[in-house]
């Protein structure tokens, strides 16, 4: 453990430098899940209050901003409720990021992507954290009205499609149907799982959660040392070994849905997944750096969470992946696969404050309250 907590450690200095030389909206309420997180798991004092504050105050300075999970209102939001319940205090100023919300999923833009970083179901995952029945079951049941209205259906089940944007164009994604957890039916999957502890929208989230899993049962494919694709499209080819669009995003999706559902099919095809992925060499995974989404953070992450599914191969996969990233610190604070190429990033999902934090959960087990982010635990305003 010390070793690990000691990596951790350092990235936790990378994250706070760079912030500091740096700051923004975002990196600051990501700050603030890292401050939060080191001071439950560790009985120490890290004043996440203060980034949050902070955060609040370059919000302020800077004027508007989008609805969103990442990046947004439903992130500022969600940050202040897990803040204010490691305090043991009453969150405060809900109510204008409340009103944004609802209002984005009252009028959902036809352009917009049905997905969890910035679209509908991460609007979903802050209702489903919110202390105000009231609000959750309405926001709730608008995010079913959404998913019911842009979801499409086969043979197979229910699925979704990418959005048609010229980004989407020139990557050649556009209107593709992609199955990981970050933009595809994976995340839906999950947050389905979620929805069901809604009593008002319980009947709804079920039965679109049923044909969902059924669709992604469907997807499994036929590759050396994975079980899905990336996308439907290019179902010949498997999918790397991440978090946003591989397996391990799909695995515990599935999870979610076999304790919601009780079908014994999603329950061994997720286990199948965590064997799979724990077990998968290394220059097989596909991983260029070491952030959570994409990279060996994400790793380090599911690793020590097979451990918990009970799952024999976490324990050697999280240490494999841990040295992996030891191995790059040494040269320096590590940098991370953008746009331009490798630069430095202190993000939750794409940087060094993703890094710090599966690390931490590595060292100490704690199972974080940042996996709601991923939705990759059951997301109630109880947890």
């Amino acid at each position: 453990m010390n070793d690990t907590l000691g990596l951790a450690r350092v990235l936790f200095d990378d994250m706070t430098a760079h912030v500091r030389d740096a700051p923004t909206f975002p990196l600051l309420l990501d700050q603030a899940v890292v401050r939060m997180e080191f001071s439950r798991a560790l009985g120490e004092e890290h004043d996440a209050r203060r980034a949050l504050g902070s955060a609040l105050e370059l919000l302020r300075e800077g004027g508007a901003t989008g609805p969103w999970l990442y990046r947004g209102a439903a992130q500022l939001g969600w940050t202040a409720l897990r803040v204010a319940r490691a305090e043991g205090t009453e969150p405060v100023g809900l109510s204008v990021v409340d009103d944004v919300v609802l209002r984005w999923i009252a009028a959902y833009p036809a352009e917009a992507e049905v997905d969890l970083p910035m679209g509908l179901l991460g609007l979903g995952v802050y209702a489903l954290s919110h202390p105000d029945r009231g609000f959750r079951d309405k926001a709730t049941s608008g995010v079913l009205d959404v998913i019911e209205e842009r979801a499409e259906r086969d043979d197979e089940g229910l699925f979704l499609r990418l959005g048609d944007s010229a980004a989407r164009r020139a990557d050649g994604s556009a209107r593709c149907r992609v199955l990981g957890a970050a933009h595809g039916t994976a995340g839906l999957v999950s947050y389905l799982a979620s929805a069901t502890s809604v009593p008002a929208c319980a009947p709804r989230a079920r039965a679109l959660l049923h044909d969902a899993a059924r669709w992604s049962r469907a997807r499994r494919g036929r590759h050396a040392h994975a079980i899905f694709p990336h996308r439907v499209e290019t179902a010949d080819r498997p999918a790397r070994a991440t978090w946003c669009s591989g397996d391990p995003g799909i695995g515990v999706a599935l999870s979610a849905a076999a304790s919601v559902t009780g079908d014994p099919r999603d329950a061994e095809l997720a286990r199948t997944v965590f064997r799979s992925v724990t077990t998968r060499p290394e220059e097989d995974c596909g991983i260029t750096d070491a952030c959570l989404c994409h990279g060996a953070a994400g790793l380090i992450w599911f690793g020590r969470r097979a451990v918990d599914e009970g799952v024999a191969t976490g324990a050697a996969s999280t240490r494999r992946w841990i040295d992996w990233t030891r191995r790059r610190r040494i040269e320096g604070p590590l940098t991370y696969f953008g746009p331009t190429g490798m630069t430095r990033d202190a993000s939750f999902l794409e940087g060094d404050a993703g890094v710090a934090l599966a690390l931490l959960y590595a060292a100490t087990g704690g199972r974080p309250s940042w996996e709601h982010l991923l939705l990759a635990a059951p997301v109630t305003s109880e947890t």
